[in-house]
This record gives C-alpha cells, sequence and structure tokens, in this order.
C-alpha cells in the first residue's frame, strides 16, 4: 500500500526546477533500508558497531555478487 507523502510538496517545485519532471516519487526504498541497517546494529555487540555492520554488509555482497552468477578472476 502506497501511501502519500504530502511532506515533500513542499520540496516538491524546486525538485522539479533542478530535476524535470517528477516520475516517481517514492521513500518505500529507502525505508526498507533503514531496516537492513537497522538489524544489522541490532545484532552487533556493541563493540564495534560500525565494524559490525560494515563486516556484514560486505558479506551481503559477497553473496549477492555469488547468486547473482559472478566470478573473480583468477591470476
Amino acid at each position: 500500500i502506497m501511501k502519500p507523502k504530502f511532506h515533500f510538496l513542499i520540496h516538491l517545485p524546486v525538485y522539479i526546477c533542478h530535476f524535470g519532471p517528477v516520475i516517481i516519487f517514492s521513500t518505500e526504498r529507502y525505508k526498507s533500508f533503514n531496516h537492513i541497517f537497522w538489524l544489522t546494529c541490532i545484532h552487533s555487540n556493541w563493540q564495534g558497531p560500525t565494524q559490525d555492520t560494515c563486516q556484514t554488509f560486505a558479506w551481503f555482497n559477497i553473496i549477492k555478487h555469488i547468486i547473482t552468477s559472478g566470478f573473480w578472476y583468477e591470476k
């Protein structure tokens, strides 16, 4: 379900002047990323939360690379 974001109406004229017509103005994509980021922080040991989050996202990128049939060059 898409809820309209009325706050963006304030900024919309400036965005249209800078970037042209607004095709899709949705924040749902960013909300889902914030949820993933929040989950990585929750499962941290809080001794080094930034490092734990970086390692988790690095692991996500490795998994994404493998799942999308990526490969590594061998020298």
